[in-house]
């Protein structure tokens, strides 16, 4: 290692705002690091004076050539901006695009680099349990990569307990410091999304969603999503003129969504693009209850980050998935959500009614939510990621 120190390359091509702050915390302890990123919001920022931030190809998500193609680009240029670096630098490599993790094994090869990989997502077992992919010679191939990509890391992390036991199911993490994959659990800023009273949020007078119970989907509409159910439960309430849907965001099964509005006459959802970031403490505080929506299979492959910012914001969670996860053990044990299976349209319905008619009860996990972030999911969770890489051998 160089005596200066070890610097980070944060290599993420769509690094939002959660990722941005986990790179700018541990740039204060390992300055002059830099993040290579193609989101648009975040390469308009500063990242302040120990992060530079470092322009990418853009991910492109319109259909899956073009997500092929993107993260082709990002791979291929990621290459030739780390070979450009000092090969002292720690490569800080994101499971998505699903093969980046092999660029920190080539460089660990050629140049003895070390890398840490952040797991968000399980592939292939991911595309497996949505049914695009089969169980052939090209997810064998798949696996025998992740094995040598996993085993050959310094460092491990992923964000969610189940998805951390399927990995040391799967993969040999026996010569890592700590014989295991690290779990830190994700969180949300929770001095910037705070609860606001509706009478007092612009955003909720804007889209008419006052003296209503706002079920508040935000976030990616994508495969793993079974926004089907919750479209079902929005038809099974339409005469129900106190309970109205709030649709934020993007992804594949936007269209579902838009199409199922406009074929039921449902009036009782709105549908919105994802928001700037300036307004994201009022559109999340414009909720009532923040749903999270697993496909069926998805459990354990994947973790959503967006419930730490409904409970940041005040909002109980209403967990849809076909079985327990940490999740849902989490609302559960603290009283700040429920859970119900996927096709439950009736117990869903249920659910949400029981809300409606008992707004102490509702009053009371709102508030068990926001306590639940402040103690467990705050930005204080980026100093178990400080934590986890001092504990590596050679990064100082």
């Amino acid at each position: 290692m160089e005596q200066e120190g070890n610097r980070i390359i944060f290599l993420n091509q769509m690094a939002g705002p959660l990722f941005r702050e986990l790179a700018e915390d541990l740039a204060k302890v390992w300055p002059q690091s830099t993040l290579y990123t193609g989101h648009p919001d975040t390469i308009c920022r500063n990242g302040g004076a120990c992060l530079h931030i470092e322009i990418s190809p853009a991910y492109n998500q319109r259909n899956y050539l073009s997500r092929f193609v993107s993260w082709f680009k990002y791979f291929f240029n990621t290459l030739w901006f780390v070979w450009s670096r000092s090969r002292s630098s720690i490569l800080f490599i994101v499971s998505n695009p699903p093969f980046l993790g092999l660029s920190g094994l080539l460089f660990k090869w050629i140049r003895g680099q070390q890398y840490v990989l952040l797991v968000y997502d399980i592939y292939p077992d991911l595309l497996i349990a949505l049914g695009k992919l089969r169980k052939g010679i090209i997810s064998r191939c798949w696996d025998f990569f992740n094995r040598l990509v996993y085993e050959n890391a310094s460092l491990v992390i992923t964000i969610d307990e189940d998805m951390g036991r399927r990995l040391e199911e799967n993969f040999d993490f026996s010569k890592k410091e700590d014989k295991k994959v690290v779990c830190i659990p994700s969180w949300a800023d929770i001095d910037f999304i705070r609860p606001v009273e509706k009478e007092r949020n612009p955003f909720a007078a804007k889209y008419h969603l006052l003296k209503k119970t706002i079920l508040l989907y935000s976030g990616n509409m994508g495969h793993t999503h079974d926004i089907e159910t919750i479209l079902e439960v929005a038809r099974s309430l339409i005469k129900e003129n106190g309970i109205h849907f709030l649709f934020i965001g993007k992804g594949a099964k936007w269209s579902l969504v838009e199409k199922t509005i406009e074929e039921f006459q449902l009036n009782n959802i709105t549908l919105l693009p994802f928001q700037p970031e300036e307004i994201l403490p009022l559109s999340m505080a414009s909720g009532d209850i923040g749903i999270i929506a697993y496909q069926n299979g998805t459990q354990g492959c994947m973790a959503p980050s967006k419930a730490y910012y409904y409970m940041s914001a005040g909002l109980p969670l209403l967990v849809i998935s076909n079985c327990e996860t940490g999740l849902t053990k989490m609302a559960q044990e603290n009283k700040c959500g429920v859970w119900v299976k996927n096709g439950d349209v009736k117990g869903m319905a249920k659910a949400i009614m029981d809300f409606r008619a008992n707004p102490r009860i509702l009053e009371e996990y709102k508030i068990a939510a926001r306590k639940t972030a402040e103690q467990f999911y705050s930005r204080k969770n980026t100093n178990l990621f400080i934590d986890a890489l001092r504990a590596i051998g050679g990064i100082r």
